[in-house]
């Protein structure tokens, strides 16, 4: 039988006193200007941390990096939170604004990372670094677009494999007839109050701090303790033994910023480093080793979830509430977040009526006829609306492919302006991109198709596979416009045909849920 050493008692409870709650203030945007002859230097952690008894506000010169090496110094004033800095930080690299950017902090000489969370206090993070700032191995701040951040409580399926999950301890929602859409209302329903974490349970390879062997334990997530048994399978009568393991309060979760190597069990790993001792040492990591990505997602939601909780929950809302009022985040604050968006992934599609909103009050309109009339009518007002999207001369698509006229309105229409519209990108580029960045369903971007040109494409992820959809120009009588499904669903404009699948399922698998957002150039064109 495998043996693993289990923590002794400690009276080690003390908190670090660098890990305090970020205090409510406002935020200088001042921080924009960048450096200032008052700040200190990046370089001096020592007299930052003698000032810290200081009344007056404290002030230290950061760098913050892109994933491909652009650079940016800002100056950071205490108890400036991530979500706030995250704000800043597209201002300065001119990127547009998303509630899915996020600052990891990348701690090189370990090679391992972690995205913050939006609560957390830049300066008390960058205080335990320690004297880590050497130029061979300086830990990073990387601005960069988390998908996973918030996702689980819109799409739970996605991230809880009902395999790994413990829902006997708490009253079925019986809902539906299906028992696998009752769990994760159950789910959704525990998620969305934030008064407890899901139970994770699991079997999982570990390797101890100062060990170079693995062993392959049952783990399980109770409140803030991860607990292990002795045995390789979760008991069926309930009644399996579980020791203290380790108190999550004490760590944070880190990911390798490199596959792993061949001496682990699988590449899916991750690891937890003690919060409390501020020393960087290969040998105070404590390794997990999935059997699946899917597998090590779900541990690593789970353990953010037994850490911070509510607070994780209240991050999420402050993020909507923000992104509320936003041209870029309208689209993702319509989303439903409630137990619609479950229902509609295990029941059939129903029946839809045609509905006249042009009077005081909304009707349903029975007769085919009107509601053919209300259809050709509302599609002359966007027509009125719309001149730009409008082909040269009426041109159809084969006009469009040839005419040195039609190119013009097709680069400069409105999707041109739009963060996830990609000029001048490959298949091959597209599908690099979404591989790499694409950990969630649903997301996205699109390009122009250079195998027809006059036409788009929009590549997607769909189950960890990348999918190619043409997106194809129609003539409909005097007016350009686009469409997925031949011609079946029209749409004036690429923007309103991005909107509709981000609300509607349509002729895709899935639901357009983010967009990659491209960075511009020195020269005014975007990559």
């Amino acid at each position: 039988m495998s043996c693993i050493e289990l923590p002794r008692p400690s009276n080690l409870l003390a908190v670090n006193p660098l890990c305090g709650k970020p205090k409510e203030g406002d935020i200088s945007y001042q921080l924009l200007l960048g450096t200032s002859a008052s700040s200190v230097d990046s370089d001096a952690f020592s007299t930052y941390t003698s000032q810290k008894g200081s009344s007056e506000p404290q002030e230290v010169t950061l760098n913050f990096y892109t994933e491909d090496g652009k650079q940016q110094k800002l100056v950071v004033e205490e108890n400036l939170r991530v979500l706030d800095l995250c704000q800043l930080l597209a201002l300065k690299f001119n990127v547009a604004r998303s509630h899915t950017w996020t600052l990891a902090e990348q701690l090189t000489s370990l090679g391992i990372e972690r995205s913050l969370e939006d609560h957390e206090d830049i300066l008390q993070v960058y205080a335990s670094w320690g004297n880590q700032k050497e130029p061979e191995n300086e830990n990073k701040f990387i601005f960069k677009q988390d998908f996973c951040k918030y996702e689980f409580f819109r799409t739970p399926q996605q991230f809880f494999p009902l395999s790994m999950l413990d829902l006997g301890s708490v009253p079925m929602d019986c809902l539906s007839e299906s028992p696998d859409l009752a769990k994760f209302v159950t789910l959704q329903n525990i998620l969305s109050s934030g008064e407890k974490s899901p139970v994770v349970q699991s079997l999982l390879w570990c390797k101890e701090p100062g060990k170079d062997t693995w062993k392959r334990l049952f783990f399980r997530i109770e409140g803030t303790t991860l607990c292990v048994s002795s045995a390789t399978f979760p008991s069926k009568d309930g009644k399996q033994q579980f020791w203290p393991f380790r108190d999550l309060m004490e760590y944070e979760i880190y990911t390798p910023v490199e596959t792993a190597g061949n001496t682990n069990p699988t590449s899916y790993t991750f690891c937890l480093k003690n919060s409390i001792c501020p020393e960087e040492s290969p040998k105070n990591l404590l390794w997990f080793c999935c059997e699946s990505d899917k597998h090590r997602q779900c541990w690593i939601v789970a353990l953010r979830l037994a850490k911070y909780g509510r607070k994780i929950r209240e991050n999420y809302k402050e993020v909507q509430s923000r992104h509320m009022d936003s041209p870029l985040g309208s689209a993702d604050s319509r989303m439903s977040t409630s137990v619609d968006s479950l229902l509609s992934d295990y029941t059939p599609m129903k029946p839809r009526v045609a509905m006249d909103f042009t009077g005081s009050q909304s009707r349903i309109v029975e007769d085919p006829k009107e509601a053919k009339a209300i259809a050709a009518a509302e599609g002359h007002t966007w027509k009125r609306r719309l001149p730009c999207c409008r082909a040269p001369g009426g041109s159809s698509q084969q006009n469009l492919s040839s005419s040195p006229t039609a190119r013009p309105a097709m680069e400069f229409g409105v999707h041109a302006i739009q963060p996830w519209f990609y000029s001048g990108m490959s298949r091959d580029e597209a599908t690099h991109l979404l591989t790499k960045y694409g950990t969630v369903d649903g997301v996205f971007l699109v390009r122009e198709s250079r195998r027809n040109p006059g036409s788009f494409v929009l590549s997607y992820v769909y189950k960890n596979k990348i999918h190619h959809c043409q997106i194809f120009p129609v003539d409909e009588k005097d007016q350009l416009c686009y469409s997925l499904d031949n011609g079946r669903t029209k749409f004036y404009d690429l923007l309103q045909l991005v909107e509709f699948y981000q609300l509607n399922l349509g002729s895709l698998p899935t639901k357009l849920t983010h967009f990659l957002v491209h960075r511009p150039r020195s020269n005014g064109q975007v990559e």
